[in-house]
C-alpha cells in the first residue's frame, strides 16, 4: 500500500482536542484507519466546511486546505483495516498569548537601509533641491512623507514652484552647512549631530516640520546643557526661546542660574542682550554671593558703550527686578549715595524701590501681628551664598549621624548679626543624603521660623553641578525641617554648601 502523507494543516485553534497517533479516537472528529502491518490507527483530521453563504472572514485558507485533503482521501486506497469517519468540533480561536496567534512582523532596519540607498541618487530622482551652489537629487514621495512643508511645496498647485523639476530653497549659511545632514535623515532616520551642528539641524527640522528630528535635537541639546556646561546653555538659550522649546529653555535657564556668579564677572556679560538680562534678573534660582553683587553687575552692563543710547530706557525696565529688600542696610545707603541715584530721570524710581526695602525691614518682623504680606518675588531671597551655614567635603567626610550646630540671622530681614541657633544632623546612605534641621528658641520670631533649606553641590572647580531645595517649612520648637537629596554622580560632586533661606509670608 502506498504510504499516506498527511497534508499541511493551518492551525487555527488549540490542538488539545486532536488525538495523537496511537490514542483512541474521539467519539467524532477523525478518520481512523488500521495499518495492516501493526494495527496502529492512522489519524487524519477533517476540518468542517464553512457555513452556507461562503467562508467566514479569515477561513478562506482553511477551506482550501480542506479541499486538498478531501482529494487526497478520495485517492487513498484502503487495502486492509477499517475506517471510521466523524466530525471534528469547530476549533477554538486562539487568544493573544497562543503561539499561533496572528501578529505583525517588521523588518525596519532592512526597510530603512533600502530607502537610504536611494539618497541623493540622480538616476532615479524626480526632483532637485537647489540650495545656494549645491544641488540635491531627491524623491518627492520620501520628502512629502517626512515633511508637511515639502508635501505642500511639491504637490500643492497653489505653490509657485509646485511641479517644477527643480526647487530653489533659501537657507541661512548655518543651515546650508548642515542641509546634507538634515536631508539624509529623511532617508535613513539617523542623524550625526554635534555641539557645532545642533542649531543648524534644529532650525531645519523646525522650518520643515520634521517633528521626530526636532525631538532628537532637543534631547541632545538638553543633555549637553546640563551644568556645568554653561557655554552651551548660553549659546542655545536664545534659540530655545525663538523656537518655543520649553524643555530646553528650562534646562538652559537652570544651568545659567546655577553658574550666574561666573557669568556676571565674565567679558561675555557686557554683550548680553536686553531680553537675556531681563530673564536673568527675574530668575529666583540664581546662585550668587548676595543681591548687591547683582546690582553692581547690572550697573556695569548699563554703562557699557553698547547701551549708551538706551541707558534710561533699559534702566527703568531692569532696576525693578533687583531685589533691594534683600540688601543689607549699608548696601542700601551706598545705592542712595551713588551717581545713579542722582540721575534726575532715574531718582524717582530708585527712591521708590529703596523705600519699599526700608518698609520691608520695618514691618516684616511684625508680620504675625499685622495684616501685611511680602510674598511677591521682589521680597524673596535668591540662593545667596552668604546664607550658607555649613559646608561639607562630600568625599572626605562620612557623615553617618553627624550633628552640627550652626547660626543664622533671626527672621526674614537680612542682618549681619547671626543670633539664631540651629542644629543639623546628616545621614548618608549610598547616593542619598538626609538632613534633619532643628531650630532653637533663639531662631524663632513670633514663635516660628519660615525657612527653606538649599544644598549647593559643586565640583572640584567650584562649578555648581546640582541644586536641591526643600519645601518652605514653618519650624517651631515642636517641628523641624527634613529633606533628602540624591547625588547620582558622586565622583563629580566634591563639596556641598547648606543654605538657610528665611522666607517672609
Amino acid at each position: 500500500m502506498q504510504k499516506y502523507t498527511r497534508p499541511p494543516l493551518r492551525q487555527t485553534g488549540s490542538r488539545s482536542n486532536t488525538p495523537s497517533r496511537g490514542q483512541p479516537a474521539a467519539p467524532n472528529g477523525t478518520v481512523r484507519r488500521s495499518d495492516g502491518a501493526s494495527g496502529a490507527p492512522l489519524v487524519v483530521a477533517l476540518i468542517p466546511s464553512p457555513q452556507a453563504g461562503g467562508p467566514a472572514e479569515g477561513e478562506q485558507g482553511a477551506a482550501v486546505e480542506v479541499a486538498d485533503m478531501a482529494e487526497q482521501l478520495a485517492n487513498l486506497k484502503i487495502n486492509s483495516g477499517s475506517m471510521e469517519i466523524c466530525t471534528i468540533p469547530e476549533p477554538v480561536h486562539e487568544t493573544s498569548t497562543h503561539p499561533g496567534q496572528a501578529r505583525i512582523l517588521r523588518d525596519e532596519s532592512n526597510f530603512i537601509q533600502n530607502v537610504g540607498q536611494f539618497y541623493n541618487q540622480q538616476d532615479i530622482s524626480d526632483v532637485i533641491l537647489k540650495i545656494g551652489n549645491q544641488s540635491y537629487f531627491g524623491h518627492k514621495f520620501v520628502l512629502a512623507k517626512s515633511s508637511d512643508v515639502f508635501r505642500t511645496m511639491l504637490y500643492d498647485k497653489n505653490w509657485l514652484q509646485s511641479g517644477l523639476p527643480e526647487i530653489i530653497l533659501e537657507e541661512t549659511e548655518e543651515c546650508q552647512k548642515y542641509f546634507d545632514t538634515f536631508l539624509r535623515f529623511l532617508y535613513t532616520a539617523e542623524v550625526n549631530i554635534s555641539v557645532d551642528s545642533a542649531v543648524g539641524i534644529l532650525c531645519l527640522a523646525d522650518k520643515y516640520g520634521v517633528t521626530s528630528l526636532k525631538n532628537l535635537c532637543t534631547q541632545y541639546m538638553v543633555e549637553h546643557t546640563r551644568s556645568p556646561l554653561v557655554k552651551n546653555a548660553l549659546n542655545w538659550y536664545s534659540w530655545s526661546k525663538a523656537l518655543h522649546m520649553k524643555e530646553l529653555i528650562h534646562q538652559c535657564s537652570k544651568t545659567i542660574a546655577w553658574n550666574a556668579e561666573q557669568l556676571l564677572i565674565s567679558p561675555e556679560w557686557h554683550h548680553m542682550d536686553i531680553d537675556f538680562v531681563s530673564d536673568l534678573l527675574k530668575n529666583g534660582d540664581l546662585v550668587i554671593q548676595r543681591e548687591d553683587m547683582l546690582f553692581r553687575a547690572l550697573l556695569h552692563w548699563l554703562e557699557s558703550e553698547e547701551r549708551r543710547e538706551h541707558f534710561h530706557e533699559y534702566a527703568k525696565e531692569l532696576l525693578p527686578l533687583i531685589r533691594f529688600p534683600q540688601m543689607q542696610v549699608k548696601e542700601l545707603i551706598s545705592v542712595e549715595k551713588s551717581d545713579l541715584y542722582q540721575d534726575k530721570e532715574l531718582k524717582p524710581l530708585l527712591k521708590k524701590l529703596i523705600n519699599k526695602a526700608y518698609r520691608f525691614r520695618a514691618l516684616c518682623p511684625h508680620q504675625t501681628d499685622i495684616d501685611v504680606s511680602f510674598a511677591q518675588d521682589f521680597y524673596l531671597p535668591r540662593n545667596y551664598l552668604d546664607l550658607a551655614v555649613d559646608n561639607v567635603h562630600m568625599q572626605k567626610t562620612l557623615r553617618y549621624g553627624i550633628q552640627v550646630d550652626v547660626r543664622t540671622y533671626v527672621g526674614s530681614v537680612p542682618s549681619e548679626s547671626r543670633d539664631g541657633e540651629w542644629k543639623i544632623t546628616y545621614r548618608k546612605s549610598n547616593d542619598t543624603w538626609t538632613l534633619q534641621i532643628y531650630c532653637h528658641e533663639s531662631a524663632l520670631q513670633g514663635g516660628e521660623a519660615r525657612v527653606q533649606a538649599v544644598l549647593i553641590i559643586t565640583n572640584q572647580d567650584d562649578q555648581v553641578v546640582q541644586v536641591e531645595e526643600s519645601e518652605v517649612t514653618v519650624c517651631t520648637r515642636g517641628t523641624h525641617l527634613a529633606m533628602n537629596a540624591t547625588v547620582p554622580d558622586q565622583d563629580l560632586s566634591k563639596n556641598m554648601a547648606v543654605l538657610f533661606k528665611p522666607i517672609p509670608k
